[in-house]
């Protein structure tokens, strides 16, 4: 018995000895220390420097209570437990069950949201697939048209216009600039209210010239374009190649019913 306890005793003093060694050859930095800082207690230790994922870009970092995130395509960090996770977003530190959402959140897996959404609030990130209907193109200009669905129980309202950026391969910015019914979309009508019950699609239109300008050599294509609904915080994303000459200009309507 006194040689199980004392090889315990060895086990746990090892084991601290390791986490302390650790702590030694990491540091946190930025946004995770940022976020530490509020939650010291709950964040703990780091145990290794932070990791970047090759393919999306996210930054990844353990510590001795969980697991420390930075997401690239929202540029926000987060902590979780494993079964819970704080996230440093748009309306200060919020948590919530892994296997919930926040309504600004994006949502593939169509996750419980929270709060729960309620009839005809604003339709939100979480709530919300964004598709490409197509595009059609000639003499230099592209028009694509792009859908919204609403994936929430209830009926939910748009009003107004997206946000949108371009992303080259690597998710990094290109140069962007977004015109509200631009040229092309003059004779649009003003935004209105569109409600959109569950399972349908609002829509909106986007433009853009293919020619460079006398001061352009070319114009560089995008991978992806990220689009920010009305009156919400965090985008979402879409494949296309966009080559958007005039500085990346893109001329956009309001938000349409479908």
């Amino acid at each position: 018995m006194q040689r199980l306890a004392a090889a315990i005793v060895l086990t746990l003093a090892l084991t601290m000895q390791h986490q302390s060694a650790a702590a030694q050859t990491c540091a946190l930095v930025l946004g995770f220390a940022a976020l530490r800082d509020r939650i010291p207690e709950i964040v703990g230790l780091c145990t290794a420097n932070v990791e970047y994922d090759a393919v999306t870009g996210d930054g990844v970092q353990t510590t001795s209570n969980g697991v420390l995130v930075w997401r690239k395509s929202d540029n926000l960090a987060a902590f979780t437990n494993g079964s819970e996770t704080w996230v440093d977003g748009p309306f200060g530190l919020q948590r919530r069950l892994n296997s919930q959402r926040f309504s600004w959140e994006p949502n593939a897996d169509n996750l419980p949201i929270v709060p729960t959404p309620q009839a005809g609030d604003p339709c939100i990130t979480a709530g919300t697939m964004l598709t490409l209907i197509g595009t059609d193109a000639g003499a230099g200009n592209v028009y694509a048209t792009f859908a919204l669905t609403n994936l929430l129980g209830v009926p939910c309202t748009f009003y107004g216009f997206v946000g949108a950026e371009l992303r080259d391969a690597n998710g990094e910015p290109l140069p962007t600039n977004v015109v509200r019914h631009g040229r092309p979309f003059a004779a649009q009508p003003s935004p209105i209210v569109v409600t959109v019950r569950h399972g349908e699609w609002a829509q909106f239109r986007m433009h853009w010239t293919q020619v460079p300008n006398r001061d352009e050599v070319n114009c560089p294509a995008s991978s992806s374009v990220v689009i920010t609904l009305p009156d919400q915080f965090v985008p979402l994303t879409v494949p296309i190649t966009i080559r958007a000459c005039n500085g990346g200009q893109l001329d956009i309507t309001a938000v349409q019913p479908g």
